[in-house]
């Protein structure tokens, strides 16, 4: 919880010293926005241990859980990225850039999800 309030609190600096750079250099509020984001990242990796430990127990659980846990987790990761990557496209005032971003996120989570999508249907095959 204290690493939440911390990046909440690094956030709101950084987007109000976004507006003052705004005025004056509006380039330099994107790369404060980059910095911030990479500093909250890095803070909340902590709870990734957390993560890979319930990660761990679903794979023993389902048996060759990598082909059906990691398309999973890379639609995760894929989706992080987008959504981040989008809004600093926003950001810059680059709305047809943030578009392109979230169909390649789209078509990027839709190829990984299908080996997923194959390997249950040929499982729900075998049940019938």
């Amino acid at each position: 919880m204290e690493t939440l309030f911390r990046i909440t609190a690094l956030s709101l600096t950084a987007a109000v010293m976004g507006l003052l750079l705004r005025r004056k250099n509006a380039e330099l509020t994107s790369l404060l926005s980059m910095a911030a984001i990479a500093v909250s990242l890095m803070s909340a990796l902590r709870f990734a241990d957390g993560f890979r430990e319930l990660t761990g127990a679903v794979r023993s659980s389902l048996g060759g859980g990598e082909t059906l846990l990691l398309p999973v987790l890379k639609c995760l990761a894929c989706a992080i990225v987008t959504r981040i990557g989008a809004e600093l496209c926003r950001d810059a005032s680059q709305n047809a850039l943030a578009a392109a971003v979230e169909l390649a996120g789209a078509l990027c989570a839709l190829g990984i999800s299908l080996p997923l999508i194959l390997s249950l249907l040929k499982r729900i095959g075998a049940l019938l």
